[in-house]
């Protein structure tokens, strides 16, 4: 059996074994992403990839997994998502995440190879679209797959002090993955456990566009994993007043207030919201999209700012760029 990190065997693509994905593959796929994917030992990344991939309220996701004499060289996930649109028809999607070829086996085709038979078998399957925010240096590789480029997302912010901005001009460095800890607000995992809240707050949802099917099980397995510390800003005691969700991650030498839920009825009490959230967590900004509710933020004054957003049709068609309503809860993350 080959080991990794040792002589990369000659092989050919003919070699590997691929296939559908099983829970039976973690104790192979695991140690694989973590070290393609230079996660090394955090505590917390096997159960991640639980929460993701087999908590989500959408369902569990789709992979596969190309093996060469046992040992996992290849993982290509796509994990569930759902969509509402215009006409109130709900739309099942997949979003393209957690993807790696171990280094010793790259140029062998396996990043294509894993991905264009999870589009066939999902097509097939009848899922409606994929879409991801690919970077630079994937985006090239899923265009020639059919991928399209449907915008930039764009990226709002409100510092909550003048020296704020220049500060985090300079912080140009992804954003820590785990939160920072802060007693504002409440718990997120404490708040959508009752339902009656989650539908109070959910009546100010985005009601028009192409927008992801928002219930109370989805909110309450989206701020469910405890080392994001979500937490939930109400306006009033009456959660029908509404609300946001947000976390404080560290970027450099700021720390920011990312909001990924503004479920507010109007953007006064949204300004209000994001103003009160700056002072109770002393984040250096808090920062969101501007595709779907933004009140309080202002576009980002930085060109070229914020994440491509790219679709692919499966069994249906994705809608025009100006159609999509995407909060910042939809694409962080994943």
């Amino acid at each position: 059996m080959p080991v990794l990190g040792g002589p990369m065997p000659k092989i050919t693509p003919k070699d590997l074994e691929v296939r559908a994905a099983l829970p039976e593959d973690d104790p192979v796929v695991i140690p694989m992403l973590r070290e393609a994917l230079k996660k090394g030992d955090d505590p917390h990344y096997a159960a991640f990839l639980d929460w993701k991939h087999r908590q989500n309220s959408f369902g569990q996701s789709a992979a596969w997994v190309a093996l060469h004499d046992g040992l996992a060289v290849g993982y290509r996930t796509l994990m569930r998502w759902r969509f509402v649109n215009d006409d109130g028809k709900k739309v099942t999607a997949v979003r393209a995440v957690d993807t790696a070829t171990h280094p010793d086996y790259q140029g062998l085709g396996i990043f294509r190879t894993l991905t264009v038979r999870g589009v066939a078998e999902l097509t097939m399957a009848g899922d409606g679209i994929v879409f991801n925010t690919p970077n630079d240096q994937s985006r090239p590789g899923y265009l020639k797959m059919g991928w399209s480029v449907v915008r930039r997302l764009p990226v709002g912010v409100l510092p909550a002090r003048p020296g704020a901005l220049p500060k985090m001009a300079r912080s140009k460095v992804p954003a820590s993955l785990w939160s920072e800890p802060t007693p504002a607000g409440l718990d997120a995992r404490e708040v959508f456990a009752d339902d009656a809240v989650a539908t109070a707050l959910l009546q100010h949802a985005p009601a028009k566009g192409f927008r992801t099917d928002r219930t109370p099980a989805h909110l309450r397995w989206r701020t469910s994993f405890e080392p994001l510390r979500y937490r939930v800003l109400l306006a009033a005691s009456d959660p029908a007043e509404g609300g946001i969700v947000f976390r404080l991650r560290r970027r450099g030498d700021t720390v920011e207030a990312a909001m990924i839920e503004q479920l507010v009825p109007d953007k006064v009490t949204g300004a209000r919201l994001v103003a009160r959230m700056l002072k109770e967590t002393g984040a250096d900004y808090a920062i969101g999209l501007r595709t779907g509710p933004s009140a309080g933020l202002v576009p980002l004054p930085v060109p070229g700012a914020g994440p491509i957003l790219t679709s692919r049709p499966l069994a249906a068609t994705p809608p025009p760029a100006s159609h999509w309503r995407l909060t910042l809860g939809d694409v962080e993350l994943f």
